[in-house]
């Protein structure tokens, strides 16, 4: 999926564990350099250089990933967000799409969906 000589990086902010190590399985696989966190205040402590995209789930514990998609957009220069969550809300999908995210995706989400996201900011970037 990654044609350069260097894999780009994707984020990947989840709070549950075994979620976080199967995206990241995924993304490796996938031919895709990973870092992880397991909220957003780890991730604001220290945020990678250049990410190709963030993917952040809702339902973070302390600060969720709909108010750390808001902050990053405040502060501009946020990379392309892909937003995931369990919570069936409406409410939670339009928010996160209102502040700019290119893909939301519901739990369990299938690979191929977020593959195609990433695949779709990959090119965009590369545009």
């Amino acid at each position: 999926m990654v044609d350069e000589a260097t894999p780009a990086l994707v984020v990947v902010v989840e709070d549950d564990e075994p979620s976080r190590a199967a995206i990241a399985r995924l993304l490796r696989a996938s031919g895709f350099k990973t870092a992880l966190f397991d909220c957003a205040e780890a991730y604001m402590a220290a945020p990678p250089a250049s990410p190709l995209c963030l993917i952040l789930d809702v339902g973070l514990g302390g600060m969720s990933g709909i108010d750390l998609q808001q902050r990053l957009r405040r502060a501009g220069g946020a990379p392309p967000i892909i937003m995931t969550t369990g919570r069936r809300d409406e409410l939670v999908r339009e928010r996160a799409q209102r502040n700019g995210c290119v893909a939301f995706l519901w739990k369990p989400f299938d690979a191929e969906a977020l593959l195609t996201a990433i695949g779709s900011i990959a090119r965009e970037s590369h545009a």
